[in-house]
């Protein structure tokens, strides 16, 4: 059978039955191994607890081991794979996948183009919440249409799954999947120092870097023994750079890049992670802060309202001095920082693991294959 696909033909043998005891899978993600932000960690581990579970999956990425060539038009690596991918979406379907399986909204993929095969999308937030720009409705009305085209959006919090429906996708074709948290493992010399906070997010405006260094300033003048750390890469890296140098004592420390295992160490020493972000799709930093037994101050945004709930502190969003004064407060308060650090990890135990959310996926899989015509 010949079918039309991203604007040129592609072969496509008979699906496989949706009850079959192997699916196959391709993932397609601007962002891989190792990981510059959420969507790279959600590939790696909902493509490790797939495998696990026994499906054959295939990754086509823009960066990292599983990249696929493709040209730079805009300088964004996301949209210039889009672009690639509109123009031929062959690569997606390499092998015959019974499932496409994309990360959209900001920093995702958008493609416009229907597929030989049906495809899923997981939107970790959307441009609908996250967009303070003049091309937003471009953007909006983009991703809308992309989602249109798919079989089924995965939704990684309530929140976000509210923002695809208002698009104009039907409820019954989105489901909440919240991302899993592996455990934070962190090096058996790493203690606990009840005064250090730490940012940890790519240094990007929308995370709030320079936020996170000003509040953690504003503590480390008024109390004695309390330092910080930021780690992460982005555009604003010389910026928070030279934020980070102004602190008088060496206080606040710039960190930069550093691999999964000195982040899990980092994590594990801070009493509080700071996230004073313009948004979150749901707040992969807060989960992973939450699981190693720290807390979580930041400022009450969407996605973080969803992931910290009651377990961390938010206060308005752009308010540094009251982060700054919450941040103090918790660093002073041992007694109430324990309990929301217990309360916590128990949260993020009992409820979020990969392998719960790969068997959630797998079944959205099935549900799409079994009612896909055939």
């Amino acid at each position: 059978m010949r079918t039309q696909i991203g604007g040129e033909e592609a072969g496509r043998a008979e699906p496989r039955h949706p009850h079959s005891r192997e699916i196959s899978v391709c993932l397609g993600s601007w962002d891989d191994e190792p990981p510059l932000g959420g969507q790279g960690v959600y590939t790696r581990e909902l493509r490790r607890a797939l495998e696990e579970r026994g499906a054959r999956v295939r990754t086509v990425a823009g960066r990292g081991p599983h990249a696929m060539r493709y040209r730079r038009v805009t300088g964004r690596g996301h949209l210039d794979l889009s672009i690639a991918l509109n123009r031929s979406a062959k690569p997606l379907v390499i092998g015959n996948p019974d499932v496409v399986h994309l990360s959209g909204g900001p920093g995702g993929l958008l493609l416009l183009s229907r597929l030989a095969v049906p495809l899923v999308y997981t939107a970790h937030h959307t441009h609908r919440q996250s967009m303070r720009h003049p091309l937003r409705r471009i953007f909006v009305e983009l991703e809308r249409r992309a989602y249109l085209k798919a079989s089924m959006v995965i939704a990684v919090s309530p929140t976000t799954a509210s923002s695809v429906v208002s698009m104009g996708v039907p409820a019954e074709r989105v489901r909440v999947v919240s991302p899993g948290i592996g455990p934070v493992e962190a090096g058996a010399a790493v203690e606990r120092d009840p005064r250090r906070m730490l940012f940890v997010g790519r240094l990007h405006s929308a995370k709030g870097p320079l936020d996170a260094v000003e509040a953690m300033q504003r503590v480390c003048e008024l109390l004695p023994g309390a330092s910080g750390a930021v780690i992460g890469e982005g555009p604003l890296a010389p910026r928070v750079r030279e934020a980070v140098g102004r602190t008088p004592g060496g206080r606040i420390v710039f960190l930069g890049r550093r691999s999964d295992s000195e982040v899990a160490d980092e994590l594990s020493r801070a009493a509080i992670v700071v996230m004073p972000s313009a948004f979150e799709g749901l707040g992969m930093v807060a989960l992973e802060a939450m699981a190693s037994g720290a807390v979580v101050a930041g400022y009450d945004v969407e996605g973080l309202r969803d992931t910290v709930g009651a377990h961390g502190v938010l206060v308005q969003a752009g308010d540094v001095r009251e982060l700054a004064s919450v941040c103090g407060q918790l660093l002073g308060d041992e007694q109430r920082r324990g309990q929301l650090a217990e309360a916590g990890a128990l949260a993020v135990a009992r409820e979020r693991s990969w392998s719960r959310c790969a068997e959630a996926v797998e079944a959205v899989y099935r549900e799409v294959l079994e009612t896909s015509p055939r």
